[in-house]
């Protein structure tokens, strides 16, 4: 985990400030989320196991921030997260995918964090095995390159790298597949998972003589030495307990799952959804293939438009589960100017980075700019309102010439005024009404 988990609430929505342009009171719940789960931590048992997460619903139109928040806030503190669709448990109606999928999702998040930490530690540990068992093999070829040590200094310089060497490494076994893989259901893949392990015991691992150069020998065997060290290790647990004490679950899109009681079709199979994310959401212990996991203290964020409809229409249950609801600002002129310039990594200088790296130097004049944030705003008014990301619409439309002309027909420095930014999107008002433009 991140030194930054221990950041304070008003430094984590200072630090959301610099990726996510306005909703403050968002960010502040969040912040507050984030911080709640240090301050478990410091508290001791049995008071500890006690605590449980704050689940919040995020309120607000689409593209205004919701997801990014959340995913941003995760990469803050180095947390395993998953983001899902609720409406992918309705798609086929009463045979939809398994819920818990979305914690064994969560888990291979973590264990795969977990792992990366471990080789990170063990990396200075692989290397070395890596450079002894090269050293014999070159030792076998009959050369004379000196002591040793000479050898070594001449293997970390590189100069040996042309040199075939034989060694003998890990053939890895194919894996048979004995259930077909299905997509979010569960029982099957784990089976899977259960007979590829238990065959490559009953086969074993078989080694393989192969002639390569040392540098080709240094990638393979580094992965051969690495396998070998991790094999066994402790980073599969730690990744279990940081999924059940840092996950985050992002459920998007969960006012699309609401529906009359008594109701009939599509209504019967979204409050059965419901139901069934009710044990997630309240805590429950999920068999996933790398050991059981529970739920209780995982953070869950839920997400969704709530168009003619509120939290209060979801069932009793699932709202009790979820005592925090913030609702996020639709997005003025002033905002989608601040996202198209402000954060870092901004879409514009995204956009600009891609030309200047075919030869474009492409200038946007600050009028310019703000001709971008008006017809997105414009058209989001006009059409259906899809917030931030009409930016990219509206860039794609505007930048069609540039992107396609570089390198060959634009190159050097070309400067895009206000007049003709206006001069090109007024062809895409006049073509709000042609879906085809605006996705």
């Amino acid at each position: 985990m991140r030194t930054a988990k221990i950041m304070t609430p008003a430094e984590t929505v200072k630090w959301l400030d610099r990726h996510v342009i306005g909703q403050a009171q968002a960010k502040r719940t969040v912040a507050i989320a984030l911080r709640n789960r240090y301050r478990r931590r410091l508290v001791k048992e049995p008071m500890q196991s006690e605590i449980y997460p704050s689940n919040l619903i995020m309120m607000g139109p689409t593209g205004v921030g919701k997801t990014e928040i959340a995913r941003r806030m995760a990469n803050l503190v180095g947390a395993p997260f998953v983001k899902v669709e609720a409406t992918k448990y309705t798609e086929t109606g009463y045979v939809g995918r398994d819920v818990e999928g979305i914690i064994r999702d969560l888990v291979r998040s973590a264990v795969n964090l977990a792992t990366s930490k471990a080789r990170e530690e063990k990396s200075a540990e692989a290397q070395s095995r890596v450079s002894k068992k090269i050293i014999d093999a070159v030792l076998k070829n009959g050369v004379d390159y000196g002591s040793t040590e000479e050898l070594a200094d001449l293997l970390l310089s590189g100069k040996l790298d042309h040199i075939e060497i034989e060694l003998s490494l890990t053939e890895k076994a194919v894996g048979i597949e004995v259930f077909p893989m299905i997509p979010g259901q569960g029982f099957d893949n784990q089976m899977n998972d259960q007979m590829k392990k238990m065959l490559d015991k009953v086969i074993g691992k078989r080694k393989k003589k192969m002639h390569l150069t040392v540098a080709e020998a240094r990638k393979k065997l580094f992965e051969d030495e690495m396998s070998r060290i991790l094999d066994g290790g402790e980073h599969v647990q730690a990744g279990l307990k940081l999924a059940q004490e840092e996950g985050i679950v992002f459920i998007d899109e969960i006012d699309k799952i609401i529906g009359s009681e008594g109701g009939s079709g599509p209504d019967v199979s979204r409050m059965g959804v419901q139901r069934d994310l009710l044990p997630l959401v309240e805590g429950s212990t999920v068999a996933t293939r790398y050991g059981p996991v529970k739920t209780d203290h995982m953070l869950f964020i839920a997400a969704g438009a709530f168009h003619g409809s509120s939290p209060a229409d979801l069932i009793p249950e699932l709202q009790g589960r979820f005592p925090l609801r913030v609702a996020l600002d639709p997005l003025s002129e002033i905002d989608l100017l601040r996202i198209l310039t402000e954060p870092e990594s901004c879409i514009l200088d995204q956009y600009l980075q891609l030309l200047a790296a075919d030869g474009l130097n492409l200038v946007v004049e600050d009028l310019a700019k703000k001709q971008i944030a008006y017809v997105a705003r414009y058209l989001n008014e006009e059409k259906e309102d899809i917030g931030a990301r009409r930016l990219r619409a509206v860039l794609s439309f505007l930048f069609d010439e540039y992107l396609f002309g570089a390198p060959d027909l634009l190159k050097g420095r070309v400067r895009l005024t206000e007049k003709k930014a206006q001069s090109r999107l007024s062809l895409l008002v006049e073509r709000k009404d042609e879906d085809g433009y605006i996705l």
